[in-house]
């Protein structure tokens, strides 16, 4: 099992990653196909490997945005958020957007394996983080996870809105609430690493994202199985999560915002090399 939905689609996608524009289409939706299909060439750029012991793996990019949102009170624009994964937990994400009016992506990566990744970007910024920031914790006062697949997507959510976040953030460190988006955009399951069943839920500011909430089954069965959390960031702000009210994640702000490129969540910038066309 390996899907996803896109929240708020804004701009057109297909299985190929490419898309033919139709005569009638119009200038508007033209340069939202032409952004779109550039952005998912530029993601396909990026390599991911997951690194264990002495060996790496490639991990192929999911190729359709988990999310796509706008965020007009911090400027951002076209913002996606993707994740690269081999049909189970994904083992990174990035958050992409545009500041207003610049021809820049910023890329947010953060880690959500308990492995390491090397990370290649556009063959010239490289993402090695030395540690991961993901630490599993059993869910209190959780059912059973349910034999059947669409109850335990039922149970997930229920789990996913115990939890309450915000961030401080500028201006003036002020504090922001952060809502969580209640569907998940990732349902994965990986009986290798005994995940019977899995989902990514966003913590979000309007629905530009925040953090990563990853509810997980752990079990060999279904019958067996007991569900546990985890929480990474996707912001640079200070995070701060609550589960049923008791405060059970807390993070820093990440220092110099971007972090470093060793860190298990880091910001780093690639020019646009072209306008998108117009016509």
């Amino acid at each position: 099992m390996r899907y996803c939905l896109a929240l708020s689609l804004v701009i057109a996608w297909n299985g190929g990653g490419s898309h033919r524009l139709a005569a009638e289409d119009t200038p508007a939706e033209a340069e939202n196909q032409a952004r779109a299909k550039a952005l998912l060439e530029h993601l396909q750029s990026i390599s991911m490997e997951k690194v264990k012991a002495e060996t790496r793996s490639l991990v192929p990019l999911v190729e359709r945005p988990l999310l796509t949102f706008t965020d007009p009170t911090r400027a951002n624009d076209h913002g996606t958020v993707w994740a690269w994964s081999t049909g189970g937990r994904p083992v990174a994400m990035v958050e992409v957007y545009q500041p207003a009016g610049q021809m820049q992506r910023i890329h947010a990566m953060t880690l959500t394996s308990t492995d390491l990744v090397m990370g290649s970007i556009s063959k010239q910024l490289v993402w090695m983080p030395q540690s991961s920031a993901i630490e599993f914790q059993p869910f209190p006062k959780a059912p059973k996870p349910a034999d059947r697949e669409v109850t335990r997507q039922s149970q997930l959510k229920e789990l996913s809105r115990r939890f309450e976040a915000h961030e401080f953030w500028d201006p003036d460190n002020s504090r922001f609430e952060l809502r969580l988006l209640v569907q998940p955009v990732y349902r994965y399951r990986d009986p290798d690493q005994k995940i019977v069943d899995g989902a990514v839920f966003i913590l979000a500011h309007g629905t530009n994202p925040e953090a990563v909430l990853l509810i997980e089954a752990h079990g060999e069965t279904a019958a067996t199985a007991e569900w546990n959390y985890g929480l990474v960031r996707l912001g640079s702000a200070e995070m701060h999560a609550s589960l049923d009210g008791n405060e059970v994640w807390k993070l820093d702000r990440t220092p110099n915002v971007a972090g470093k490129p060793t860190d298990p969540y880091w910001l780093c910038f690639t020019q646009i090399e072209k306008t998108v066309p117009k016509d």
